[in-house]
């Protein structure tokens, strides 16, 4: 079994428990029984060549074939899906801090930072159907916790 199938046993909720799906080239966040959408399985390595006390992970979908990657635009970063593989971050791809999340605990739920950008985090949208961002830590109302369940 590849180490990707091996940790892509994951789906990633919001405080809501809404479900990150892939929808084109975004990841948005619904409820999968009214958005006709499945929920998104996916992948989790460490990128082993970070400070492994701030917990940096690679998220991958489809078995880890796209990686959520954080990109510069000049008004700051933006979340896009590149075709990379998972294993081969892991195993110490280029560039692989763009690719990082740090991963947080709050409670029971986690926010994702990017290594890349301090400050940064994941955040899912407030209105449906709508894709998965950065956002700085200081904006209101961010909604920026997400729970990992295993899926099944």
């Amino acid at each position: 079994m590849a180490l990707a199938q091996r940790f892509c046993p994951w789906r990633i909720k919001d405080a809501d428990q809404k479900a990150l799906y892939l929808r084109g080239d975004q990841l948005l966040v619904g409820d999968p029984n009214v958005d006709n959408c499945c929920a998104e399985k996916i992948c989790i390595l460490p990128n082993r060549g970070l400070d492994r006390t701030k917990v940096p992970i690679f998220l991958g979908i489809q078995g880890g074939s796209r990686c959520l990657a954080c990109v510069e635009t000049g008004e700051g970063p933006i979340l896009q899906l590149e075709d990379v593989n998972i294993e081969d971050l892991y195993k110490g791809g280029e560039q692989a801090t763009r690719f990082t999340f740090f991963q947080r605990s709050s409670g029971s739920a986690f926010k994702l930072e990017a290594a890349a950008w301090p400050g940064w985090f994941l955040c899912g949208p407030a209105e449906p159907q709508q894709p998965v961002q950065l956002v700085k830590e200081s904006e209101p109302l961010a909604r920026t916790e997400f729970y990992f369940e295993q899926s099944r």
